[in-house]
């Protein structure tokens, strides 16, 4: 049994934006918008202490997350929970990617997860990871 990997990101949670095009002399050429890009390396900067705890790639993986996002002082006090955008789905993808290669091998490992958006309680937004090993 692997020992479960739980960590805390101290940044504002950023969606993973979608490739874009461009055309360059008629050729077209793909890039990630750098937002996406920056907040990608932030996190794996971040990761990178647990490196040495990887998972390896025979193993089934859960993950839990949940993203704490600052509330916007514009937003009605009542709204308890962060139903607008960015959607929960392209904030997982972002760590899902910048764990790649450092907490695991491929994200394909990972078989359940728990992921969650929330206010945050303090005045900036930050990211719980959990990484545990899954069982049936």
């Amino acid at each position: 049994m692997i020992k479960p990997i739980r960590i805390i990101i101290q940044e504002e949670p950023t969606p993973k934006a979608r490739s874009r095009v461009a055309f360059i002399n008629g050729k077209a050429h793909s890039y990630t918008p750098i937002r996406t890009e920056e907040a990608q390396n932030l996190i794996k900067v971040r990761l990178m202490r647990y490196r040495d705890r990887m998972f390896p790639k025979n193993i089934p993986v859960k993950l839990t997350v949940v993203f704490y996002r600052s509330k916007s002082k514009w937003l009605p006090r009542k709204e308890a929970l962060p139903f607008r955008r960015p959607d929960l789905d392209n904030l997982e993808k972002l760590v899902n990617d910048a764990m790649i290669g450092i907490l695991l091998e491929d994200d394909a490992q990972i078989t359940t997860v728990h992921a969650r958006k929330r206010w945050s309680d303090k005045s900036e937004g930050y990211i719980t990871i959990k990484l545990e090993e899954d069982s049936p």
